[in-house]
């Protein structure tokens, strides 16, 4: 019975927070008090936080479908209800929004992740250590919606010199309704948020005990993930000393070996975490409702998104990822399509959302070394990734730091396709958008642009 009334608490603070999710309510007090007067109650609300972002208006559809539509990896295979479809074509608007459920659940953790920081005394039976962890699960919560937020609704940092211009609003406590939020922080203020409570929930991992009975490690946050997040966070606000540092420090701990050639195309196909996965959202043993299924050509109502001539041009004939090896082709109405592997969904399934591997640090750092001027470093970790798919491939080299850096961002475009980062990747290097293989009205515009950031939902 107390496990059902946590449940149910559980539920009301969501059914609250989703109502007015910027300007909370104030809840029940004497359900809350319910949810935090022990470890199992903070623990769900917790799990509530891991629930919203494996929800479909997270990670497992809008957020990772969202930059791949728009940066021209993805071209729809069928000719109605496409999803993203305004988001595709850059007709977002603050009434009409296809990322609008995405900017509520975002929204919606970091006020779970917020409560976990309100009513960490009353946790009675927690000892100092398992605290601890509750709070460096809700610093990194809070840490990763608040940089979600801030790829898809704000320009990106070098948008304005030192990140001038508007970030996102900010949540560092719930506030009742009576109280306005304030206006949006510029992006720097934001970038300097998120990146304070990484460095807080990394010292606070590393001085805490595990609090989930069951599960991988690696589907539960650690101090690992929280700096992969830190450096991806570093990445994007060019801190370039700090992306080297936590990678290289990632590398170096060889916890996550590099999938070799020979594995890499079924290593997709399961739901096992990959040798090289820091962090991966598991969905446990369910066959169906994966991303993968929007991918799947063997599902006639989801199996929507295939990769683009954009996207498989890149590829050279022999490398593991391409559309010969990594994809399943499909005649529809006369025209061949192509699915990639990646989170098939159903029976070719992998359900697992891979949201920090070793193959992005490794990118990651070659851009920073590169944009630090040490070109044979990031050669050096460049023609790591390069070789690993194709072991047959010539060595890159350059002398130009530019035509290097395009290299590794078309490297990126390569290895991390269809994981949610190819727009993100266009404007923090301030590139121009084209989109050859494009049914869109908006298939091509040069940076910057009003269109690189998606307009804010209004606010209920």
């Amino acid at each position: 019975m107390r496990k059902q009334s946590i449940i149910g608490a559980v539920v009301l603070l969501s059914l609250l927070s989703c109502k007015k999710f910027l300007q909370q309510e104030p809840y029940n007090r004497i359900s809350v008090n319910d949810i935090f007067k022990d470890l199992e109650g903070a623990r769900t609300t917790l799990v509530g936080c891991y629930d919203n972002l494996k929800g479909t208006d997270y990670y497992l559809r809008d957020l990772s479908v969202y930059p791949e539509v728009t940066a021209g990896n993805i071209k729809y295979a069928r000719p109605g209800s496409q999803l993203l479809f305004s988001a595709y074509n850059f007709l977002n608007t603050p009434n009409e929004n296809d990322m609008e459920a995405f900017y509520r659940n975002a929204y919606n953790t970091i006020y779970r992740a917020n409560n976990v920081f309100a009513n960490i005394d009353n946790i009675a039976d927690a000892n100092s250590q398992q605290k601890k962890r509750l709070l460096a699960e809700a610093y990194m919560f809070r840490a990763i919606a608040h940089f979600d937020l801030l790829r898809v609704f704000a320009q990106a940092y070098a948008y304005s010199p030192d990140g001038a211009h508007t970030g996102i609003i900010l949540k560092p406590v719930n506030t009742p309704a009576t109280d306005l939020p304030g206006p949006p922080a510029t992006a720097k203020v934001s970038f300097a948020f998120i990146t304070k409570d990484l460095d807080s929930a990394i010292s606070l991992y590393g001085n805490s005990v595990s609090i989930y009975p069951s599960g991988n490690d690696r589907s539960w946050f650690s101090q690992d993930a929280a700096k992969a997040l830190k450096a991806r966070v570093a990445l994007y606000s060019q801190n370039w000393a700090t992306v080297i540092s936590l990678c290289t420090e990632l590398i170096a701990s060889g916890r996550y070996p590099l999938l070799s050639n020979s594995g890499y195309i079924n290593a997709w196909r399961g739901k096992t975490i990959l040798t090289e996965s820091i962090f991966e959202l598991a969905y446990g043993n369910r066959t169906g409702g994966s991303l993968g299924d929007y991918y799947n050509p063997n599902l006639s109502l989801t199996g929507q998104l295939a990769a683009t001539e954009d996207l498989l041009n890149l590829y050279a004939a022999a490398d593991v990822r391409s559309k010969s090896n990594m994809y399943v082709s499909q005649v529809r109405n006369g025209i061949t399509y192509y699915f990639p592997r990646k989170y098939q969904g159903t029976a070719d399934s992998a359900n697992n959302l891979r949201l920090f591997r070793l193959s992005e640090i490794y990118l990651s750092r070659a851009e920073a070394y590169a944009e630090s001027g040490s070109i044979a470093l990031a050669l050096a970790d460049l023609n790591l990734i390069r070789k690993r798919a194709n072991p047959a491939v010539a060595n890159f080299f350059t002398a130009s730091t530019d035509t290097l850096i395009n290299e590794i961002l078309a490297e990126r475009r390569r290895e991390l396709c269809f994981e949610g980062q190819a727009f993100f990747d266009l404007s923090r290097k301030r590139k121009n958008l084209v989109r050859t293989d494009c049914i869109g009205t908006s298939c091509s515009f040069t940076y910057p642009n009003d269109k690189y950031a998606c307009p804010k939902p209004l606010t209920p």
